[in-house]
């Protein structure tokens, strides 16, 4: 995060969303000085009471602000300091809450977060323990045949060969005895 992005009207913020905050309320404050003739008095305070009023401004630029026509309210017009209503700043609290509910946020993520590597712990156990079971019954079952069956089939058909060519062989040499048998 760049200093640059939370600097605004020379205050340095916290957090990006007070200085994106700051940065409204200074747009705010132009717009309310270019519409407000703030030459009179009697505009001037009842902008002043209303801005109070409607509690407008969270950041130090909108309360420089309000301290400005304040100021201007008691030396340019005349006003007493307890004729001004006063302005109200925001309490330690009201940002504790703010980190109350960013930290219930971030604790429910954070939960979630867990209950999905929670998941996912089971679901690796569950695969490894499939993989090492698989090795146990391949090492383990006699019908291992599946890797070797072409070797099984093809020594099988070289036995049945074998015996075929002994009968063979034993046919011709009675076919053999009997034809010398035979021409004697």
């Amino acid at each position: 995060m760049e200093k640059e992005e939370l600097v605004v009207d020379g205050f340095v913020f916290s957090s990006v969303s007070e200085a994106q905050i700051a940065r409204k309320e200074k747009e705010t404050i132009s717009i309310i000085r270019s519409r407000t003739p703030l030459e009179d008095g009697n505009v001037c305070f009842e902008l002043y009471s209303k801005l109070i009023e409607r509690d407008m401004f969270k950041t130090m630029v909108g309360y420089c602000f309000l301290y400005e026509l304040r100021q201007c309210l008691i030396t340019k017009f005349g006003y007493s300091e307890e004729s001004l209503p006063t302005v109200r700043l925001p309490k330690r609290m009201e940002y504790e809450k703010v980190n109350e509910i960013n930290k219930s946020v971030l604790e429910a993520r954070l939960e979630r977060m867990r209950l999905t590597a929670k998941r996912l712990k089971i679901v690796i156990a569950a695969l490894s323990f499939m993989i090492i079971a698989m090795f146990v019954i391949a090492a383990i079952n006699p019908n291992t045949g599946y890797v070797n069956t072409e070797k099984k089939v093809l020594d099988k058909y070289a036995s049945w060969q074998e015996d075929l060519e002994k009968r063979e062989q034993a046919v011709k040499e009675k076919e053999a005895e009997l034809n010398m048998n035979g021409v004697e």
